[in-house]
């Protein structure tokens, strides 16, 4: 078997891991936001996702490692280098966890003027303070000691980190319907957030040290070149990652000092399912660098490595823009009865935004592959093609869309950092595809195309739906948009067996169903495209 089909058989057997897991998660998200809302309002709702705005901003000290651990176990365990491997994760454990209870200290010292900038009703201080320190400190806790998940990440043993996962967040989404049911509003969302990381944390640690049999963390490992490559690779990573997540969070970042906890309120709810779509699709990205590291960590030829990145990557967009094309594409065209199911009410603004955070998330999320590649390939520093120039376009499509609108509002916002996400994101995917020597004509044809035909398909069931009035009612409007969706998937299937799928492919889909003529399974191998 060669290099290519072992990275694309290990890849996509840790993208199905992770897309099952996120699936699950996508799940408990749906219904967790109008329970939530119906039972705390609007601007505990904003406090609450404000907050953690303000928690990734607080852990962007020490998030740069995260991404180094992951890169260099995949790379020191691919060269059986497991004393190098066992001296980063012990310096990033004993450099990280000071440095997270001095940020811890310092923010419970700033916490007074934090929530007075938030405009923090009086009404919620007690419970803002108590949400607010189990949030930092559960968040500043795992950011400490995330080298034992990280190590497994490296490793590749995603199905593993996965399943914890879903643990730790189907124990939070319990806790949060039992607690707030009961009345225990924001302080039952940060008692349910605590448990989720402990959960988190304390068994990817007991997995860890009992399955890595060379997996050694004591003070006694830490040396300076452990140190030098942590604080070199990871302070770029480091830069880059406050940079992405002021762009994640800039419309709330924005509309909160000037539009209110409202705004923000509307700007997290119109995001939030265009964010969870993403979850599925993104869990190609999570594979991508481990991925990429470990075919570097490999002995071969410059050329080799760099085809094997090159078709990891074209793999990853293909498969990646696909999927988030059709559940985005469907979000996007059919936003109104989605929210008027999902909320009941339908906020006022919230139709036209998410449409826009829809169609934004899927040019963001094509960047994904790009980064994780430049990461794995030690050149983190081309990550900033993207973050500034999304920096520079805000720069110019906020207040134009600020001029457009005639006043500041959550719209005005949203519209302008969905403008700006977009023509960034197609400036970044350009500067990837130049270093893998993919021509502009090539990247469209192969992974572009299977994610613009779900819009077509949308855009031909809209007739046949006018016939069908949609209803009123959420019994009823679930059963409109199972039809609807149910009729966008046939229509989007022969679109995509006409138009977009190889013979490869094609020869894949015939050998998965048996109706279809086959008789024996197809390896996974052979199912993905020829690049």
């Amino acid at each position: 078997m060669s290099n290519h089909e072992k990275a694309r058989g290990l890849l996509l057997k840790n993208v199905r891991s992770e897309a099952g897991a996120r699936v699950l998660y996508l799940a408990t998200r749906f219904f967790i936001p109008p329970f939530v809302l119906a039972h705390i309002g609007m601007q505990a709702y904003g406090l609450y996702g404000t907050l953690f705005i303000l928690v990734a901003y607080i852990g962007i000290s020490t998030v740069g490692f995260s991404s180094a651990y992951i890169k260099y176990v995949a790379e020191f365990a691919a060269g059986n280098r497991h004393d190098e491997a066992n001296s980063l994760l012990s310096a990033g454990i004993f450099l990280t966890t000071p440095v997270t209870l001095v940020v811890f200290g310092i923010f419970a010292l700033c916490w007074n003027r934090v929530a007075a900038s938030m405009h923090v009703p009086a009404a919620l201080a007690h419970d803002a303070r108590f949400l607010a320190f189990s949030i930092v400190g559960s968040f500043l806790m795992c950011l400490g000691l995330s080298a034992y998940r990280d190590a497994l990440s490296g490793l590749q043993r995603i199905a593993t980190v996965q399943r914890i996962w879903i643990c730790s967040f189907t124990v939070e989404s319990a806790l949060i319907f039992l607690l707030v049911g009961r009345g225990w509003g924001l302080r039952g969302m940060g008692i349910a957030f605590v448990a989720r990381s402990v959960i988190d944390l304390g068994f990817s640690a007991v997995v860890a040290v009992r399955t890595i049999p060379w997996l050694c963390v004591s003070p006694r490992m830490v040396n300076r070149q452990a140190i030098r490559r942590l604080l070199s690779f990871g302070s770029v990573v480091q830069v880059s990652s406050l940079l992405a997540i002021f762009l994640n969070t800039v419309e709330r970042v924005i509309a909160t000092p000037l539009c209110g906890l409202s705004a923000a309120g509307l700007l997290d709810i119109s995001t939030r399912l265009p964010y969870m779509a993403l979850s599925i699709p993104g869990s190609f990205v999570g594979a991508t660098l481990p991925s990429v590291s470990h075919l570097r960590g490999h002995e071969g030829t410059e050329e080799e490595k760099h085809s094997s990145v090159r078709h990891v990557y074209l793999t990853c967009t293909r498969y990646m823009n696909a999927i988030s094309g059709s559940m985005l594409g469907f979000i996007a065209l059919v936003s109104v009865p989605v929210l008027a199911f999902w909320l009941k009410k339908v906020p006022e603004g919230a139709p036209l935004l998410m449409a826009a955070f829809a169609v934004c998330s899927q040019f963001h999320l094509m960047t994904g592959p790009g980064t994780a590649m430049v990461k794995g390939i030690g050149r983190p520093r081309m990550e900033f093609h993207y973050s500034l120039a999304n920096v520079l376009m805000l720069c110019i499509t906020v207040p134009l869309s600020r001029l457009l609108f005639g006043s500041w509002s959550a719209t005005s916002v949203g519209l302008g950092v969905a403008s700006a996400t977009i023509l960034s994101a197609i400036y970044f995917i350009s500067v990837a595809n130049r270093l893998l020597n993919i021509r502009p004509m090539e990247f469209l044809r192969h992974s572009v195309w299977p994610g613009v035909l779900p819009y077509a398909a949308i855009l031909l069931t809209m007739l046949p739906m006018r016939l069908v009035a949609v209803p009123e009612g959420r019994f009823l409007l679930f059963f409109w948009l199972a039809l609807r969706f149910t009729l966008f998937a046939a229509v989007l299937a022969i679109l995509w067996w006409m138009l977009a799928l190889t013979s490869a492919e094609k020869e894949g889909v015939r050998n998965r169903f048996t109706w279809l003529g086959a008789r024996k399974p197809l390896p996974i191998e052979a199912s993905t495209a020829s690049v």
